[in-house]
């Protein structure tokens, strides 16, 4: 007894002749055939035109045969783009976008009809019934029946000399012996029918199978199964400024491509670069950030020949980080960020040194009394306050730093999420207010004031003398006269004294006001300011290595066994052998 091994590749196709199988051979014919035919019955042009169509058309049937794009047949592959161009769409936004506000139109019977196969077939019955009719109408014009004459349909024709006429039929003439165009266009759809019968079967095959048949290995080709499993994690994602800090760490051996969008709509390309990373490897990018809606994207590649990305768009990224400006001080988010099972922050302020301050002030007392509110430039002593940052459930409060950076780390459960973030800053401040003087008014009536004072006069002494001297003339009796000279001097002296004396005065006072000024010390004020930021930040799953599964055996390539001669076949049969 015989044994025989069976091959294991019974699926694979038998290369007959060069490598090409049964099909391709029967089709290869067939394009040959049919590019010859355009080439003798094509009616365009002289003989040179129609051998450059039918070599174009030659090649293209061969490449359409035997052509292969990514280890797939082309009519395998017309078929993918003809599924793509005419069927169904999926839909790659959320599902939610897909919700319809009213219900649809329920659809109205189609009525069932011919497929478009069908339709085509139709088309050319009837198209080559109108060309025959045609044909037979101009036969019956002609003197007789044409006679049958095969050799006319391939090879060389025969010469004029060498055509004879039979009694009882017409010469040829010229006209009759032209090319009718009819049977050219004829010629030339028959070539396109075959070439379209030779190259679309597998698609027109391939597109009425099930399908959940459709997808079937093809010969020299295998599609791998996808291995299930993130090759990628974002471990860390920190906004500061205009530019994210993010580190990577890798599930398997992979190339990685980071590419970092912005712009007015978020579709510029702002940074690109690559690496390779082991199992296990970290990698940190710092990624400009720019426009409304940034965002990046991590592709990758790993052994296996597989590839993928991950997008973190700008509902993930805290961008821009929040501001709020107070009175007391200014505060915004300086950084904030997420790695494993924590955000971690930054406030930044700035605080003024003086202020501002409403204070209910008295600038008049006494006759009168004046009261005001004033806004007063008040010196800031000290800001004290408290940072309370929460997010879900977690909350955290931390001493607020004037002038400087205020830390938080609020702790959130590992996981993908979008972990929305809220600060409140509570602020409290001493002021020393300088109060202005207080003006004190006195008022005082009309009145009289009699005032005796002592008054005392002092007098100087003085002293004085004076002398004079004349010329007397006396007469005498007896008429004569005589002349006498007389001086006299005289000196008085007054000697100092002081006199007292009491003076009585009377003073009328009249009615009036009296104002006095008082200095103030500063008082002490206090001033409460609340603020308030918020932001969010996305998280991923925390790592994990891909686990690869092992492959498969493959199977050892099958050994047959020759089956002998054909004497063993024929006396393995129970024939005779007749040689």
């Amino acid at each position: 007894m015989r044994e025989h091994e069976v091959p294991t590749h019974v699926q694979a196709e038998d290369r007959v002749l060069l490598g090409f199988t049964f099909p391709q051979i029967v089709a290869i014919t067939a394009v040959c055939a049919l590019s010859y035919g355009a080439y003798r019955y094509a009616p365009v042009g002289p003989s040179e035109i129609r051998m450059a169509i039918a070599v174009l058309f030659g090649l293209a049937g061969i490449a359409m045969v035997v052509g292969k794009i990514g280890g797939r047949r082309l009519p395998l592959v017309a078929a993918d783009l003809l599924k793509y161009r005419l069927g169904a769409r999926v839909y790659a936004g959320p599902v939610a976008q897909l919700v319809r506000s009213e219900p649809p139109a329920p659809p109205q019977p189609v009525k069932s009809g011919p497929g478009p196969l069908r339709l085509m077939a139709k088309r050319s019955k009837r198209l080559l019934r109108r060309m025959r009719k045609k044909n037979r109408k101009d036969r019956d014009r002609r003197d007789g029946r044409m006679p049958f004459r095969p050799h006319t349909w391939f090879g060389k024709r025969r010469k004029r000399g060498e055509r004879g006429q039979r009694p009882g039929h017409m010469a040829e003439t010229l006209e009759s012996r032209r090319r009718t165009p009819g049977r050219g266009g004829m010629a030339v759809l028959v070539a396109v029918l075959v070439a379209m019968a030779a190259t679309v079967p597998q698609a027109v095959v391939f597109a009425q199978s099930p399908e959940d048949e459709r997808w079937r290995d093809e010969i020299d080709f295998e599609i791998e199964e996808p291995v299930e499993g993130r090759r990628i994690f974002v471990e860390g994602l920190t906004v500061s400024g205009d530019r994210a800090s993010v580190t990577l760490k890798a599930a398997t051996d992979i190339e990685v491509r980071v590419r970092a969008f912005g712009g007015s709509e978020g579709t510029s390309l702002r940074f690109w670069g690559s690496a390779t990373l082991a199992q296990g490897e970290r990698i940190d990018y710092s990624l400009p950030l720019h426009g409304p809606v940034p965002s990046f994207t991590v592709s990758w590649e790993d052994t296996l020949n597989q590839a993928g990305a991950i997008t973190v768009d700008h509902d993930r990224i805290p961008y821009p980080l929040p501001e709020s400006e107070g009175e007391l001080c200014t505060v915004r988010l300086k950084s904030l960020g997420w790695a494993l099972g924590a955000v971690n922050g930054v406030v930044e302020s700035e605080c003024v040194e003086s202020i501002e301050h409403p204070v209910e002030l008295q600038t008049v007392a006494g006759h009168e009394s004046v009261t005001q509110t004033a806004l007063i430039d008040a010196d800031v002593t000290q800001i004290t306050g408290t940072v309370n940052a929460a997010t879900g459930a977690s909350s955290v409060s931390v001493a607020f730093v004037p002038d400087g950076e205020t830390a938080f780390t609020l702790s959130v459960p590992t996981g993908e999420a979008i972990h929305a973030v809220s600060v409140d800053v509570r602020l409290e401040a001493s002021l020393s207010v300088p109060i202005p003087p207080l003006t004190v008014l006195t008022h005082h009536p009309e009145r009289a004031e009699e005032i005796t004072e002592t008054v005392s006069l002092y007098r100087p002494g003085a002293s004085d003398s004076d002398s004079d001297s004349d010329t007397i003339t006396v007469a005498h009796e007896d008429g004569t006269t005589t002349t006498h000279t007389v001086s006299a001097y005289a000196h008085a002296h007054v000697p100092a004294t002081t006199i007292d004396k009491d003076v009585t005065i009377t003073v009328v006072h009249p009615e009036h006001v009296k104002a006095e000024v008082v200095e103030r010390e500063p008082v002490a004020a206090s001033r409460d300011e609340p603020l308030n930021l918020a932001s969010h930040v996305g998280s991923d799953d925390p790592h994990a290595a891909l686990v690869v599964p092992e492959p498969e055996p493959e199977d050892p390539p099958a050994d047959q066994t020759p089956a002998g001669g054909l004497r063993e076949l024929f006396e393995g049969l129970g024939w005779e052998w007749p040689w």
